[in-house]
């Protein structure tokens, strides 16, 4: 869009001046400058792109802006330029050797890989026969790899795609080059440019006061350049709360409008206290690696209360009154193995030992670790929700109760409880949610196992819910993706807002 050139006295710095001055050598009124085209020795990109900001906002050049396309590479198809591409792979391994099972290649370089890979050379008619591919060498297919890993690279480099039939066939390929949007600008001076122009002194004027200028007093003959009271200054917007801290701090204020107390915890927990001390057994598949983030440490930290470890020891062997235990030879060893805590419960129960007495109502907002994988609905480090109540009128309509306020302070009025399963509680509830008429998952609940709270001398039963914090984010910002809480997306983390259900 063109400027409205108005013609008035400013003052423009060195930068300014030099690029001004190409744009006047090198452009006219039939043709107006690329933004890209402006090279200037001693400055780099940034700053040519700076200086004709600021001549723009002085109305010294007028400026013509367009949205281009221009082409990256994805993050596979970066892996794919480090490693090899999956056609590249399969050709080398199996080219020199005569042929392999399709099984064999499926297993030894994945199932995608090689189905890419069988799509790209069945072009040059390589093809399953009764489970079997057969290789042999060909100038063709090693010359079109090498034409793909240049591509690639000219497009890593940000160089202009010169390749088009290349460029076709790659964005045919899912997922390997991305198609973006940016805007160009095109440049020419206009006649307060010039004058501007002829009016500037390269060698009379100071523009940054050093301490060499002031000490060799050079300052004293030269002429500083004037202070420009017109120009514009860039808005900048005030601070803001992350999407998570914002809701963190609501969820924290109704558990302590509910009377609710803030409990501490550790990220750091032994086995004894995150597994153990909740009844669930020295064998149980949640201790497993796939699930549980263990720690190598040679200097441990001091057990808290080693009375417990007996407890512990008791209980599990051979229970309480009325339960039977698990029957099994408890190893203290195992107890004291360190992890980095897998739920806030752990602290929960610690809490409880230490202040046995009713009534005790408390709750956490802190991290939590597993060993998942990363996907649209799941995190290795996430922040879990924890309330717990523990007094004489705990039960399960208790936990109703509760929970029915609890959530209906986030918003959710319509609730449904589904019989559920967890190992240190019975009974177990799911809470559901109704969401735009569907149901939403949103936690897990029960009373404690009496395993759990006699051996730690507790007189009374305790009630506990839990949820996700990311969880609840995605259904309170309308996202589809959990991972996208956590991307630097500042237009984003600007403009986002609660979803109206």
């Amino acid at each position: 869009m063109e400027n409205n050139e108005k013609k008035y006295n400013v003052s423009i710095s060195l930068n300014e001046f030099k690029v001004l001055k190409y744009i006047y050598e090198h452009s006219n009124d039939a043709r107006r400058l690329a933004e890209s085209e402006v090279s200037i020795p001693d400055m780099e990109k940034i700053q040519i792109g700076s200086s004709i900001s600021w001549l723009e906002s002085k109305n010294l050049i007028s400026v013509y802006r367009k949205e281009e396309s221009y082409f990256s590479l994805s993050e596979e198809g970066s892996e794919f330029l480090k490693a090899g591409l999956p056609e590249e792979k399969i050709y080398e391994h199996c080219a020199s050797k005569g042929s392999f099972l399709i099984g064999e290649l499926a297993e030894h370089f994945g199932e995608k890989d090689l189905r890419v890979a069988l799509a790209q050379l069945s072009k040059y008619g390589i093809k399953p026969d009764h489970g079997k591919i057969a290789f042999e060498r060909n100038e063709d297919i090693e010359k079109d790899i090498l034409n793909k890993k240049i591509f690639l690279e000219n497009l890593s480099k940000g160089n202009e795609v010169r390749d088009k039939e290349m460029l076709e066939r790659f964005k045919k390929r899912s997922g390997v080059i991305i198609e973006k949007k940016r805007t160009v600008r095109e440049i020419s001076i206009t006649p307060s440019g010039v004058e501007a122009l002829s009016q500037y002194s390269e060698s009379g004027q100071i523009e940054e006061i050093t301490s060499g200028i002031i000490s060799s007093g050079v300052w004293k003959e030269k002429k500083f350049r004037d202070y420009d009271l017109t120009s514009q200054v860039e808005s900048r917007t005030g601070s803001f709360l992350h999407p998570l801290t914002l809701l963190t701090s609501e969820i924290k204020k109704i558990f302590v409008g509910m009377g609710f107390t803030e409990m501490p915890g550790h990220y750091i927990e032994y086995s004894g206290w995150n597994m153990d001390a909740l009844f669930i057994p020295q064998d149980h598949p949640a201790r497993d690696m796939q699930d549980t983030f263990f720690l190598k440490s040679q200097k441990k930290p001091v057990f808290e209360h080693p009375e417990v470890l007996k407890i512990l020891k008791k209980v599990h062997e051979s229970g309480i009154k009325g339960y039977r235990g698990w029957e099994y030879e408890w190893s203290e060893a195992k107890a004291m193995d360190l992890l980095l805590r897998t739920h806030t419960t752990v602290s929960t129960i610690r809490y409880l030992y230490e202040h046995p007495e009713p009534p005790v109502a408390v709750f956490s907002v802190d991290k939590v670790f597993r060993h998942e994988s990363v996907d649209w609905k799941h995190l290795a480090e996430l922040n879990q929700i924890e309330g717990a109540y523990y007094g004489k009128d705990a039960n399960l309509s208790t936990l109703k109760w509760l929970m029915t306020e609890f959530y209906g302070r986030l918003g959710f009025s319509k609730l449904k409880f589904i019989p559920s399963y967890y190992p240190y509680t019975e009974p177990s509830m799911d809470v559901v949610a109704y969401l735009d008429g569907k149901e939403v998952e949103l936690g897990g609940s029960g009373v404690f196992r009496p395993e759990v709270t006699e051996p730690l001398g507790l007189k009374g039963r305790v009630i506990a819910w839990g949820l996700g914090l990311e969880r609840l984010a995605m259904l309170y910002y309308g996202l589809d993706d959990v991972r996208k809480i956590y991307q630097s997306d500042i237009e984003w983390l600007r403009t986002y807002s609660v979803v109206n259900h």
